[in-house]
Order: C-alpha cells, then sequence, then structure tokens
C-alpha cells in the first residue's frame, strides 16, 4: 500500500490538506495510507499518526522567536514518525519556514518531497528557491505566474490553479444602496498575533462607522483554528455592534456590501464571493522594519497583486488606523458606482485564477509521482 504524508500547518493549510486527503482517498484508485500534519480539518480526515500543528502559528518576529523550541519539538516528532512510516511521498502545503527546514531533512532520507502552495518567493525571501531546487521534487504553484519563475530554474513545476475555487460558489449579489442597513464582515486575521494587532482597530472602525450610517450591522468572522472564548473576550471590549460568525462564514461574507481584511488569503475568498474590501495589517514596529525592508512587491494585497494594479485600498501600519479605516469605507459604502466597479475587478481575479478543479488537479500530480 503506498503511503503519503501530508505536513500543513495555519488554517488556510489545514483546509486545503483536508480538501486534498479526500481527493486523494477517492483519485488513488487504490487504498491510500495518508499521514497528516495541520490543524482540526486534516485530523477530520482520519490521517494517521496526526500532529496538531495549527496552534503553533505565530506572527511577528519576535512571537517566532518565542516559540522556536516548540517548533523544534514539533519537527523532531514530526521527522521521526517520517522515518518510521517511511512513505512513498511527503507533500508539504505553504508555511515555508517551517515546511523547507523539514524538506531538507526529508530529502536526506531518500523520500520524494512534493511542495503544494509553494512559498510565495516572488514576494520576499527569493533564495528559498535554492533549497526548493534541491530538496523538492515537483513544485504545484496556484497562480498562473509563479510557473514561469520555476519553469527559468528548471525545477519541475505544475499550475494547478487555486483551490479555493473549488470552494467557494460566487455569491448572489443583491442591489443595495446605503439606505438598505449595509452589512460589513470584519476578517481580522486567523491568528492570535493578528487579531490582536488589528481586532481593536477594525473595532474602532466600526464604531465609528456606526455613528455614521444608522442601522449598519457589522460580522465578525472567526478563525476554525481560534476558540470561540477568544473571540467572546475581545467582543467584551468594544463598544461596536458586531456579530460573531462561527458557521458558513463564506454565506455570511457573501451577504456583505463591504470587507474590512487582514492581507492574506482571506483578501481571496473575499474576491472570489465578488465583496469589494479594504486590505489591512500592521505589526511590531521590529517586525515592520524587517519585512518593509525584504518585500519585494508593490502591493500586499494578493487581489492587487493579481491585478497588477491598486484597485481594493490598502491601509497598512501606521495607516491602519480607525479613523482611515472608517473613512474610507463611509467612501465606498456611499458610492453605488465605485461598488459596481470594485465587483467587475474582483471578477478579473477570479478568472486569474484559473478554472474550478484545482484539488483535483493537484490530486492528479500528487499520484503521479508515487
Amino acid at each position: 500500500m503506498k503511503k503519503i504524508y501530508i505536513i500543513a500547518g495555519e488554517a488556510s493549510g489545514d483546509l486545503h490538506g483536508a480538501h486534498l486527503i479526500e481527493v486523494l482517498k477517492q483519485a488513488a484508485g487504490s487504498p491510500l495510507e495518508i499521514y497528516g500534519v495541520g490543524g482540526e480539518k486534516i485530523k477530520a480526515t482520519g490521517a494517521l499518526n496526526f500532529f496538531d500543528l495549527a496552534h503553533f502559528h505565530v506572527t511577528g518576529f519576535t512571537e517566532v522567536v518565542k516559540r522556536l523550541p516548540a517548533y523544534r519539538n514539533a519537527s523532531k516528532v514530526i521527522l521521526s514518525q517520517i522515518r518510521e512510516a517511511h512513505p512513498n511521498l511527503v507533500v508539504l502545503i505553504d508555511n515555508p519556514g517551517f515546511n523547507l527546514h523539514l524538506a531538507k531533512k526529508i530529502h536526506e532520507m531518500g523520500i520524494p518531497v512534493a511542495y503544494y502552495i509553494a512559498p510565495q518567493i516572488w514576494a520576499w525571501a527569493p533564495k528559498r528557491i535554492e533549497k526548493i531546487k534541491k530538496y523538492i521534487s515537483k513544485v504545484l504553484v496556484v497562480f498562473e505566474f509563479e510557473k514561469k519563475i520555476y519553469e527559468n530554474r528548471q525545477i519541475p513545476v505544475a499550475w494547478v490553479g487555486h483551490p479555493l475555487k473549488d470552494l467557494i460558489l460566487p455569491a448572489r449579489q443583491k442591489e443595495k444602496s446605503i439606505q438598505d442597513r449595509p452589512i460589513v464582515s470584519l476578517l481580522p486575521g486567523s491568528r492570535k498575533g493578528e487579531l490582536k494587532m488589528l481586532f481593536s482597530v477594525f473595532a474602532g472602525a466600526a464604531l465609528i462607522l456606526s455613528k455614521k450610517i444608522p442601522g449598519i450591522r457589522f460580522r465578525l468572522i472567526k478563525a476554525p483554528t481560534l476558540p470561540q472564548e477568544f473571540y467572546q473576550r475581545l467582543l467584551k471590549t468594544v463598544e461596536a455592534p458586531i456579530d460573531l460568525v462561527e458557521e458558513n462564514s463564506y454565506e455570511a461574507i457573501g451577504e456583505s456590501d463591504l470587507a474590512i481584511v487582514c492581507s492574506g488569503t482571506a483578501t481571496l475568498e473575499c474576491a472570489l464571493l465578488g465583496i469589494p474590501m479594504i486590505i489591512s495589517n500592521k505589526s511590531t514596529f521590529g517586525t515592520y522594519f524587517l519585512v518593509k525592508n525584504l518585500i519585494r512587491i508593490p502591493y500586499l494585497g494578493l487581489p492587487n497583486l493579481i491585478l497588477n494594479e491598486m484597485k481594493m485600498p490598502e491601509l497598512l501600519q501606521y495607516q491602519a488606523t480607525p479613523e482611515k479605516i472608517a473613512e474610507e469605507a463611509f467612501n465606498i459604502l456611499s458610492q453605488p458606482a465605485r461598488i459596481a466597479s470594485m465587483r467587475k475587478d474582483l471578477e478579473k481575479v477570479s478568472e486569474k485564477l484559473g478554472s474550478p478543479g484545482a484539488i483535483k488537479r493537484a490530486a492528479g500530480e500528487i499520484i503521479s509521482l508515487l
């Protein structure tokens, strides 16, 4: 029986890893032993020797340093399991800081390694491509422009499209006006560090908007990797009328007129749902200074990067204040023509993410490596 060991990390990797496991089981043609590292969604697939890595994920340089002993221990446990199981293939999903460290050790064991949702070397840390060339048998990329980067270095690569296209159905947009009690979704991130930085900012913006727009409603979208109690504690600290959404998050976002969202995968989720957005992020001064000098892209928001133009406003670091976010949100909600234009831009983003079937294509590539 063939064996596959899948290693994911945070919420988005856990989600895509779980769906990949389910498709692999259906597409393999013969039984597979699938081992898993990730979060609750991968655990729910029945992955063997499951190891919970999702709760480790942090943001910011100082937070990573604090977590180093835990990451070292996790690395030892996972490598020990791989050594014992000796799978036919290891599939890494996103999370490059941790996964590329493992890739070297796994390669030394003589086990082939595939990388699904490859490191964003086009954004920062371009030298990672040297490790990928040494240790990865094949890279499966989700953005079409990434394919050429790897082909230019003679690294085996396949563009499979973005898996979110399989998970999100286009939202049915309703014609609304500011008098119709607009709905704003708040997505301040899936990691505790992000939420600690951004929630109070987003909540402050919500309070300002609630005073400007009578009847406006706010939905805080819960990340599956964080407990309800964490959110309840946050909500007790604010005055704004914010409802916590724990289930059917895509449906809740799809009903919104606007999203205020942390940069990252959530911006693509909003894009595929056709929801205009304000992209925001901030970090500690040390992390901001470090990243500012390393980052190699003109925009932080993925929809803007895909379109190669600032179509969704970005309010980052010192611009990420309740006042500035509220002002931008009010301007968008006050201009139906601008909302319509942003939705048309988001349709273009969706087109550039490929056709549905990304997970099946990724599974086919992985099975071919067996």
